[in-house]
């Protein structure tokens, strides 16, 4: 088997972390995109990307600095790569 091709948990880890940051509207409070596991909130959390408040059902988060510092520089990465 290929190294390219071997699970990597990490990696499947910060895609969803990363798909949750992107899906961020400014740093208000909002809801997380439907799918959006607890696991991969508190991670997120853990990290010191976003901040999380609510209960169960009506779990809100908004990026911390961090976090917003941390999706403009790979939207620009991502905007250069496509030039």
């Amino acid at each position: 088997m290929q190294p390219g091709c071997m699970h990597q948990p990490w990696r499947v880890k910060i895609i969803k972390i990363m798909v949750l940051l992107h899906s961020a509207d400014g740093m208000a409070w909002q809801s997380p995109p439907k799918g959006t596991s607890l696991k991969t909130l508190s991670e997120a959390e853990e990290q010191g990307f976003i901040l999380i408040r609510g209960e169960f059902q009506k779990r809100q988060f908004r990026l911390t600095e961090l976090g917003s510092d941390y999706v403009e520089r790979d939207k620009r990465r991502l905007e250069a790569r496509r030039l």
